[in-house]
């Protein structure tokens, strides 16, 4: 799933916000709600809001599944948007970044010396 802070899922993740807040008298800030809307796998979402709601009976069960089923339609609406697919495509956002970034470093190098240079080696992301 792409960035659920993007434009087209901030309205996803003011509904899932209120309905935690409202339905379940939860106290979420929309950084968690965003964190959950960025994991990859409907399963793995199911598992996370079940275990932030303890449990998945009754009015619990039935937010989880709508959740899942707003959370894919979103997805599906980000991926018809090129520049999110593209994003999708070569993964996330920060790995198409540094991709780029790359690129541009090679690039300066290249101009300035007439040899390709390596950037400076990075950690692995967190």
């Amino acid at each position: 799933m792409a960035v659920a802070g993007a434009a087209s899922g901030e309205p996803l993740v003011r509904w899932c916000t209120q309905q935690l807040r409202k339905t379940f008298s939860l106290d979420v800030s929309e950084e968690i709600i965003q964190y959950v809307l960025s994991i990859e796998s409907a399963e793995e979402i199911r598992e996370y809001v079940t275990d932030l709601l303890q449990g998945n009976e009754g009015k619990k069960g039935q937010f989880i599944e709508e959740l899942i089923t707003k959370w894919q339609k979103n997805d599906q609406e980000l991926i018809s948007d090129p520049l999110q697919q593209c994003s999708k495509k070569d993964g996330t956002r920060e790995q198409q970044f540094r991709k780029e970034e790359d690129k541009i470093c090679q690039f300066i190098c290249k101009r300035g010396t007439g040899q390709a240079c390596s950037p400076a080696p990075r950690s692995p992301p967190l």
